[in-house]
């Protein structure tokens, strides 16, 4: 089939009404009062669509006088059905293609995403070494001893007027923390891990002036020994924004200076 042929074929399947008439042609051959009946049309409209697929070669008619049948010619149609089968195929391969390259750049996405949770997430945690020149079973004994604690929890000039616990998986704690100003935080939270010496996990939540805990966060202090000293890695997430955990990183900065003098002195 020429190109121009095929155009004419393509051109004549455009029309929905054009497609139905080959669809009842597909039946049987029907003369133009037969094929007219289902459409609300003229017989000269339905006329001039046959005039169409007759040009394109899709139907032929007859030489009677009267009806003149129309006929169905397979051939043009056979044609136009190879040449879309010849582009399925490169169709077929550009859209794996496609499809590989939407997963691909799906794929980019989705580890660009992680990793911008990773680095949002890292933001917002604190992470503290400190050694310590003590033991290892001293050290932790001052994390969980009401005695020990109130030495130096809070920042530099901060008391500790109260200060309860249960130091156990599932045991509580509660502690007011009294800044110089006279003005008085309360801080609360649940022991979720106690493995003496070495690991110690709580939480821990600012409370409000009705005594509500505020936003949650999770505390978690691993204690390795050194020679004799004590490396203790402390890593508390996560905050609700990054001038949280700045604020967070001076005051235990300050607490564990305090610490550090405190077991100094019980040393001696």
């Amino acid at each position: 089939m020429q190109t121009d042929s095929l155009s004419a074929v393509f051109s004549a399947l455009a029309d929905p009404t054009r497609r139905a008439i080959l669809a009842r042609l597909g039946t049987g051959d029907l003369n133009v009062t037969e094929l007219g009946q289902p459409f609300n049309m003229s017989q000269p409209a339905i006329s001039k669509h046959l005039k169409v697929l007759e040009s394109a070669g899709l139907i032929s008619r007859g030489r009677a006088a009267q009806s003149r049948p129309c006929r169905l010619e397979a051939a043009p149609l056979k044609e136009a059905a190879a040449w879309v089968e010849k582009y399925r195929h490169f169709w077929e391969q550009s859209f794996e293609r496609l499809d590989g390259y939407l997963m691909e750049l799906q794929s980019q996405e989705t580890h660009m995403n992680q990793a911008n949770d990773i680095a949002a997430n890292a933001e917002r945690e604190l992470l503290i070494t400190r050694i310590f020149k003590a033991p290892r079973a001293l050290v932790f004994k001052a994390w969980i001893t009401p005695e020990h604690l109130a030495h130096w929890s809070g920042p530099h000039g901060f008391t500790t007027p109260h200060y309860s616990m249960d130091p156990r998986p599932g045991g509580a704690y509660r502690a007011c923390l009294r800044a110089p100003d006279g003005a008085e935080h309360w801080v609360q939270g649940v022991y979720r891990e106690i493995v003496e010496p070495e690991r110690l996990v709580f939480t821990h939540a600012w409370e409000d002036a009705a005594g509500k805990p505020g936003n949650e966060t999770l505390v978690t202090v691993t204690f390795a020994d050194n020679a004799g000293q004590t490396i203790m890695t402390f890593h508390q997430a996560r905050f609700e924004s990054v001038e949280s955990r700045d604020g967070h990183r001076g005051g235990w900065t300050g607490s564990f200076e305090r610490l550090d003098a405190y077991l100094a002195e019980v040393g001696k």
